[in-house]
């Protein structure tokens, strides 16, 4: 029987002794592979009553569950595929401090899927196989080694359609006691930032892989991806701008990556590679001999249910596993979407509260249609109702303008370096005896009058950019003001 190409699972992680002590229940069930979460949850006249949810996927762990149980069902198996030549992706996927780096890492007591996954490697490989490590991260849509002082690479796609990342360091290992070594270089050099789940939340991608060559050419390759924090959007409102457009880069990326894991699955012709840097990077990881692990790690806590039920939409859209299970049309919906389900309860977040409340859930998946962004529902703008999607292209505005900027700014400190050289020279000649004063201030004057045409226009950029940076704190102010005041409606 023929292996899947993809492979789901999700795992829920115990109750830390800080949560135990706040109080806090655990409302998440593991039933063989389904997963249950039961909400409590307040009706409009102050009722508690508890709404359930059911996933089904390939496998299900629980919090008794080890890092070495997960290994041993789920990854083993493909590291001893990728000596035969099968590529393999590994991702971790779910809320800041839900598990995904114990998981990838471990911690000073218990070893990660990464060491796991090294062990073996070590034992089963020939000596005529070399184990090489390559660790980079994309942050921002942009991609740094962090086994080489973070410098930063460029992705390039040849015309054989392979993308190669230029300048990406590798590294070969002869032990677990280096590979290990290797890794906790590159964790070091990870970007971190801080937002309202965790003070030290991951905002990027960061892509372990390990090659294994004979005779300089590959034969087969691992690929570990520890995915960005997954926050709601209005948690990322709540911090500083730089966190917010993170969070819109993790969110575009993360769609498209949903996109081509499920063109995988089913086979499709055309997998969208390009609607994000991460999924270029991995083309090669999706295409041919390759088999692909996602696991979505949830945090059992009821503070932490939107984030876990957001983390189960998701995987569950990956690889829609159909699981007979009664749904109201407004949770299909919501499944539909993978959005926290207070923003469909709250009858949309930017919507008008004018318009008609009774929108049926439309067609959003039609396996015909290549559009990366399929997902998005189709709903007639009104008067609010574009408030998000002014704020999506803001973002985007931003982060085309912030390139823009910065290369402007190369260019003028470059042209800068060529009229200090022109004056260097300039003083040089008017120091000379029997020099022309008159030539050395008419040199000097147009000196003067360039540096100033170049620093208003690099200023006028400048002044632009940060008109949008202003724009966008005025915008996501009103988005977090309807979020709150459909909360306080409803």
């Amino acid at each position: 029987m023929d292996q899947p190409k993809i492979i789901v699972a999700v795992r829920k992680r115990p109750l830390s002794k800080k949560e135990s002590k706040e109080g806090q229940k655990d409302i998440v069930e593991v039933q063989g592979n389904t997963v249950i979460v039961r909400e409590p949850r307040v009706k409009v006249d102050l009722t508690k009553f508890i709404e359930e949810f059911n996933f089904n996927f390939d496998a299900a762990f629980d919090q008794q569950y080890t890092n070495e149980d997960l290994y041993q069902q789920l990854v083993k198996p493909m590291v001893q595929a990728a000596l035969n030549g099968t590529k393999i992706t590994c991702f971790a996927y779910g809320q800041t401090g839900s598990g995904k780096t114990y998981t990838m890492l471990g911690d000073q007591n218990v070893v990660g899927i990464y060491t796991l996954a090294a062990y073996d490697l070590f034992q089963l490989i020939t000596n005529s196989l070399v184990l090489s490590v390559s660790f980079y991260e994309i942050y921002c849509s942009k991609l740094f080694d962090l086994l080489n002082d973070r410098v930063q690479l460029v992705a390039r796609e040849d015309a054989k359609g392979q993308v190669n990342i230029a300048g990406l360091s590798e590294t070969k290992v002869h032990s677990v006691q280096e590979f290990q070594k290797t890794v906790e270089m590159g964790i070091k050099s990870r970007v971190t930032g801080q937002n309202s789940v965790n003070q030290d939340s991951s905002r990027s991608h960061a892509i372990l892989q390990i090659n294994l060559r004979q005779q300089n050419k590959i034969i087969g390759k691992l690929s570990f991806i520890d995915l960005a924090g997954s926050e709601r959007g209005a948690d990322v409102v709540e911090y500083h701008k730089q966190t917010r457009i993170d969070g819109a880069e993790i969110n575009k990326s993360l769609l498209a990556l949903k996109e081509c894991i499920r063109a995988l699955d089913l086979n499709k012709n055309h997998t969208p590679f390009r609607g994000s840097k991460l999924t270029q990077v991995l083309k090669d990881s999706f295409t041919g001999n390759c088999r692909t692990l996602m696991i979505g790690t949830i945090s059992p806590c009821h503070k932490d249910a939107e984030h876990s039920l957001n983390t189960l939409r998701y995987a569950d859209r990956v690889k829609e596993l159909k699981a007979p299970q009664a749904q109201n049309s407004v949770d299909q919906l919501t499944r539909e979407l993978m959005l926290p389900r207070q923003y469909i309860m709250n009858n949309y977040l930017f919507e008008s509260p004018q318009a008609n409340k009774s929108v049926s859930p439309p067609k959003l998946f039609d396996h015909d249609n290549t559009d990366l962004y399929q997902d998005e529902i189709q709903i007639k703008p009104n008067r609010n109702s574009n408030l998000k999607d002014k704020y999506d292209e803001l973002i985007q505005q931003i982060l085309d303008e912030e390139r823009a900027l910065k290369k402007a700014h190369r260019d003028h400190i470059d042209d800068l370096i060529e009229l200090v050289n022109d004056e260097m020279k300039m003083l040089q000649t008017v120091d000379q005896p029997n020099s022309d004063i008159e030539e050395y201030v008419d040199g000097l004057d147009n000196i003067l009058r360039l540096k100033i045409e170049k620093i208003m226009r690099l200023r006028k950029k400048l002044q632009s950019f940060k008109q949008h940076l202003m724009d966008e704190q005025d915008l996501a102010h009103q988005c977090q003001t309807h979020f709150y005041q459909k909360q306080h409606q409803n």
